[in-house]
């Protein structure tokens, strides 16, 4: 019988070779790669360089690689133009591209458990076998002291090998393939049992913890862009104008609290944001049913389309009872001197997912 619990934290480790003084994460979204560099030393987390470069259409398509040349050359550039020093490199696999799941299982030893694993997948796995890679972790215990809780991922061989090959073409190590959901855990101090919604361009990822297992992740088709397509359409811009106007200090989204005629971008944009609080909803009330014990009362936003300016207060007016926070990833770590303040404070949303990944390089 285990003495204790794996946590999360410290087992979902695929393909990891050691752990270095400072490690690269490289975010891989739908319009733009981003990289940030920590380092890890005498207890302290410092996050040393950050960059973002755009990523044109059809290199990407929902998680897969369909242009692995295009996207080396944009990966290495941009491990240049942000001055990051290290070649050590942890990337993500999310979405429809990924297989997790929740499993109970028989309470048994660590190498029980693993053959089990290795026998069972099938059952859970809706690949042909031979096709994927997997790991898994024990993340708590199951419904009474015989059982265990163990969170499974799978992913297939075409995918991983692709992404492992870009990275190495763009001259660095893969040193580990993480998935979003815990990239993004990693950057925040009190998640469990809470939501985060990772706001990207075209998608926004919903992701519910139990404790510090992701115990439901699913995407919902309204992003960044959504928004700023409202406001083009609304105002009649064009999509640069209507991307600018979207974070200036007048919100298009008024405060719940506004007094006053709401101008009709106001009506439309809240038509969206009222969609997306409604599949929150709808997911949280899906998952209390089968775990009544359960309480979700905070919701993190992050990604780009969350600095939206009064979408966290917008979005907890429509909940009711759940606190919504804007993400702050820089608290995981120490911004380093060199750094310019100003624009790590702007963009910090659109780098939770790159640091997160890095920190997974440097810690165990």
């Amino acid at each position: 019988m285990p003495n204790k619990f794996i946590t999360i934290k410290s087992k979902l480790a695929s393909w990891l070779i050691k752990q270095p003084v400072s490690a690269v994460g490289i975010d891989i979204g739908s319009s733009y790669v981003k990289a940030a560099e920590v380092a890890f030393g005498h207890g302290k987390t410092e996050l040393r360089a950050v960059g973002l470069l755009d990523l044109p259409e059809n290199i990407v398509e929902e998680g897969y690689i369909t242009n692995a040349p295009a996207l080396t050359e944009i990966i290495r550039q941009l491990i240049i133009n942000s001055g990051i020093a290290s070649r050590e490199v942890v990337v993500a696999v999310s979405g429809r591209s990924v297989f997790v799941r929740e499993v109970i299982l028989p309470l048994m030893k660590q190498e029980e458990l693993k053959e089990a694993i290795k026998w069972d997948m099938e059952k859970y796995v809706p690949y042909e076998p031979g096709s994927y890679y997997y790991d898994f972790a024990v993340v708590g215990p199951g419904n009474n002291e015989l059982e265990i809780k163990v969170l499974l991922v799978a992913a297939l061989h075409e995918l991983i090998n692709t992404l492992v090959n870009v990275v190495k073409q763009a001259d660095c190590k893969p040193i580990a393939i993480d998935i979003e959901p815990l990239a993004i855990y990693r950057t925040l101090r009190d998640a469990d049992n809470a939501m985060i919604i990772d706001i990207g361009t075209h998608v926004s990822q919903l992701m519910l913890f139990q404790g510090a297992s992701p115990a439901v992740s699913r995407s919902i088709p309204i992003g960044g862009r959504s928004f700023t397509e409202v406001i083009m359409r609304t105002l009649e811009l064009d999509y640069s104008e209507a991307e600018r106007l979207k974070y200036c200090q007048t919100s298009q989204l008024k405060h719940p609290d506004f007094e006053g005629q709401l101008p009709i971008v106001h009506q439309q944009l809240a038509l969206l944001v009222d969609e997306l609080a409604r599949e929150v909803q709808r997911t949280v009330e899906y998952y209390q049913v089968q775990n009544r014990e359960v309480v979700i009362d905070r919701l993190y936003l992050t990604g780009g389309g969350a600095k939206l300016a009064n979408l966290p207060q917008y979005i907890a007016a429509k909940l009711g009872g759940v606190q919504v926070f804007l993400h702050n990833p820089l608290t995981a770590v120490l911004s380093s001197t060199g750094l310019d303040e100003h624009y790590l404070q702007d963009m910090a949303l659109q780098f939770a997912m790159s640091i997160g990944l890095a920190i997974r390089g440097c810690k165990p």
